[in-house]
């Protein structure tokens, strides 16, 4: 078995430590050029297969309402009928809806509250799209900031090894001590190349969710969106307000409505105009002729026996469960919204005690540093308070990211965000 004594292990080290640079001050990206996270998420929001699946919604939910608005006007018909060479007959009608009980307007309010729904379904997969979209930049933001702070990190490490060679060189120090200083550079490494890669997966769930290759940096353009005294019943209600999904949930209650007054419509009867023109003949005890008749026709049908009255009862059911739905979904995006405000609030108190423990971490550092060189301080006092400055620093920028999303997110919620322009209304 091969022994590495001392002398053999420190080289072994020092050439570890060197290998180790390269992939430190690699960079993440390409920092010769940034693109705008609002321009990437507009390309999602143009090109994005959930948004194209919800205009050709519209498209047919428009039809839909065509087709109910072309209920009120004439119906044609035409009806040829042959029985023989000599016996056939020509029958042109068009009927027009004088009062039908309800029953078109029903029909129109149904398609009206498809289309309703159709428009906020839309609006919710914008919405659920530039969500994505902030998961995603936040992941990517933490790594890229943190690769920074590493690599700051490891530098401060690297100085203090060249000061630590000098003092071994003139014998004050020991092998173990260039030791623990490499250990701590080893795990700096680790948690670099870790992070690399969590920042690659994230820059290439975007490329995912935009469609395309991202080969520059991305640049989140932060602004001041909440006040600093939240109002937390406006939140409430601007949720309420103005969120697609709950949106959504009224335009079922409208196509829930409006199919109950089409079940009561159609126990009603229906008075139609009718202009008919008749020429020939298909019976043999008539003879071949022209005719031109207008009339009224009423009629009615309740179904088979109470099954109309059963409809009522099903359709109003139906509407009883939508306002449930709603009030269901309400608590789940109010659940949420809550979460993120406590998340906000928590990270916003974090962030400016971070601050101050970050100078004083500094301070610290400092200070063993000089008391260290005046031999009041032992090595490893200094190697902590590095580590610790550094942890300091790692945490505040990761909470830093976490409260810009976290505002964003909150106005997305209370409807502050333009969903197709995502321009912020600042007013909270």
């Amino acid at each position: 078995m091969i022994k590495f004594t001392p002398l053999l292990l420190f080289p072994l080290m020092f050439l570890s430590l060197n290998a180790d640079k390269d992939i430190l001050f690699s960079q993440t990206s390409n920092s010769s050029c940034s693109v705008e996270f609002r321009e990437l998420v507009l390309e999602g929001l143009h090109a994005h297969p959930s948004i194209e699946m919800s205009r050709e919604g519209i498209k047919g939910a428009e039809i839909e309402v065509d087709i109910a608005k072309w209920g009120y006007y004439p119906t044609p018909s035409i009806d040829y009928s042959v029985k023989s060479k000599d016996k056939n007959q020509y029958l042109i009608r068009a009927e027009q809806p004088l009062w039908t009980g309800g029953k078109l307007d029903a029909s129109y309010d149904k398609a009206k509250a498809i289309q309703k729904e159709a428009n906020f379904e839309l609006a919710e997969n914008r919405y659920r799209l530039i969500d994505n979209y902030l998961d995603r930049v936040k992941e990517y933001l933490r790594a890229q900031d943190k690769v920074v702070v590493l690599n700051k990190n490891k530098r401060e490490f690297y100085k203090l090894s060249e000061m630590l060679d000098r003092f071994m060189s003139a014998g004050e120090l020991s092998l173990s001590d260039k030791n623990l200083l490499n250990s701590r550079i080893s795990h700096l490494s680790s948690d670099l190349i870790i992070t690399k890669a969590k920042h690659k997966v994230a820059k290439t769930q975007l490329e995912i969710l935009t469609g395309k290759s991202i080969d520059c940096n991305i640049n989140f353009e932060y602004q001041e969106i909440l006040s600093a005294h939240l109002d937390v019943d406006e939140l409430v209600k601007s949720l309420k307000d103005t969120h697609p999904t709950l949106k959504i949930m009224d335009a079922k209650m409208l196509l829930a409505a409006a199919e109950v007054d089409g079940a009561k419509a159609s126990l009603l009867p229906n008075l139609v105009l009718r202009a008919e023109h008749k020429k020939g003949t298909i019976y043999d005890d008539y003879k071949p002729g022209e005719e031109t008749i207008v009339y009224l026709s009423f009629n009615m049908t309740t179904g088979a026996g109470l099954s109309g009255l059963s409809k009522i009862d099903k359709t109003k059911i139906e509407t009883s469960r939508a306002k449930f739905e709603k009030n269901t979904k309400f608590k789940e995006l109010l659940d949420f919204l809550m979460a993120d405000y406590t998340n906000y609030i928590t990270a916003s108190t974090h962030v400016d005690m971070l601050e101050e423990d970050i100078k004083v971490a500094q301070l610290i550092f400092e200070s063993n540093e000089r008391l260290f060189l005046s031999e009041k301080k032992s090595w490893i006092d200094v190697v902590n308070s590095l580590s610790e400055l550094n942890k300091q620093k790692i945490n505040y920028s990761e909470l830093l990211i976490e409260k810009k999303i976290l505002e964003f997110k909150i106005a997305l919620k209370t409807g502050r965000v333009n969903l197709e322009t995502l321009e912020v209304t600042s007013d909270l």
